[in-house]
């Protein structure tokens, strides 16, 4: 298992609860994500504001459009164990918290770029394949002992 801490970002960009709606469309625009997590002043999460809820949603600050129900994640967490997460409840990141205060963030796009640009391969035979975590056996010789290596970039 490759643990999420491995992937994620940690220069995260983040609101205050109290933090204007024009102020939350302007930095989801000029960093051109969409959506962060909302904190405390201590740095515990407790919201995620999107592009959809500031176009969506009728408030004057963060804390009035968020979303309160976050699903967070600990640095520890597999990465396959966060794909999973973000595909089953349809969400595009996954805030990491340690102690409950953010330490990163996952996205759907850090999980790709991971799921592009990493290979398994066997060391039986050479063969490799892409996955979020070791097949059980290789295809082409059943061996079974893998290492992870960075995937040639295609021609």
């Amino acid at each position: 298992m490759i643990p999420v801490k491995e992937i994620m970002t940690t220069a995260v960009i983040s609101f205050r609860r109290d933090t204007p709606v024009e102020e939350v469309a302007e930095q989801l625009t000029r960093h051109r994500i969409s959506g962060a997590p909302v904190l405390t002043e201590d740095g515990f999460v407790v919201g995620i504001v999107s592009e959809s809820d500031v176009f969506g949603k009728r408030g004057m600050v963060a804390e009035d459009i968020m979303s309160s129900d976050v699903v967070s994640i600990s640095e520890d967490t597999g990465i396959e164990q966060a794909a999973r997460l973000l595909l089953d409840r349809g969400i595009r990141r996954l805030p990491v918290v340690k102690r409950g205060r953010l330490v990163g963030l996952v996205s759907r796009s850090d999980v790709l770029e991971f799921f592009a640009t990493r290979v398994w391969t066997c060391v039986a035979c050479g063969h490799g394949q892409h996955g979020l975590e070791a097949p059980a056996r290789c295809p082409v010789c059943s061996g079974e002992q893998f290492r992870l290596e960075r995937a040639h970039p295609r021609q």
